[in-house]
């Protein structure tokens, strides 16, 4: 799913990551945060969403600062395997020595923030979540404003191919200007984020 990432107000202290599954009585609200900016930065109408959604809140009052969703590859196609035209695992095979198994990657996609920095340090403790659930990859389709989140975050981006609008089924103008900037799909290996979640545990330890 297309990932926008708006933001605007002060940085977050002390956030929250929760996860919202279907059936979660919390899971509308975040829905609405997500069709919220979509809607505000692209004009685009959001009515699916991934099986998964995640969010990071502030620890002062509860709201929603940061959202996304993930989707496992090994469940059903993805949303980005219709710019691919190919299962996912057989593209990253092109591109690897030795491509991960569909089962080691997960989609993650509904990339909003509200606040400055929030969708970095969603992506870190969504990075670090996924690593623990023992995905290898995760793939994404970012805009132009939003590819420099992997590197950031230690990972590597593989580009994989252009987000064309073309590729989608039904009505390509529900996304408003969403591809007039300029979205690819991107691969990254998650060790990076495993990596650092086992060095936050040995932090957390010594310090005890």
């Amino acid at each position: 799913m297309p990932m926008p990432m708006p933001m605007a107000g002060t940085e977050l202290e002390a956030p929250q990551l929760q996860l919202h599954r279907a059936g979660d009585p919390g899971r509308p609200q975040v829905e609405d945060f997500i069709a919220g900016v979509f809607a505000r930065r692209f004009g685009a109408t959001v009515t699916g969403f991934a099986p998964v959604l995640v969010t990071l809140r502030d620890a002062a009052d509860g709201a929603i600062v940061a959202a996304a969703g993930y989707r496992a590859a090994a469940g059903a196609p993805l949303f980005l395997e219709s710019y691919l035209g190919a299962p996912v695992e057989s593209v990253l095979a092109r591109h690897l020595h030795a491509g991960p198994a569909r089962r080691e990657i997960v989609e993650i996609g509904h990339l909003s923030a509200a606040r400055p920095g929030a969708g970095r340090q969603l992506m870190v403790r969504l990075g670090e979540h996924l690593a623990r659930q023992g995905f290898r990859w995760i793939v994404c389709t970012l805009t132009q404003e939003l590819r420099h989140l992997l590197p950031r975050l230690g990972i590597t981006p593989l580009a994989l191919a252009k987000a064309d609008a073309g590729a989608l089924e039904g009505d390509g103008a529900a996304w408003g200007s969403y591809y007039e900037h300029d979205p690819v799909v991107l691969a990254g290996d998650l060790a990076p984020a495993l990596r650092r979640h086992r060095q936050r545990l040995a932090l957390g330890a010594a310090a005890k």
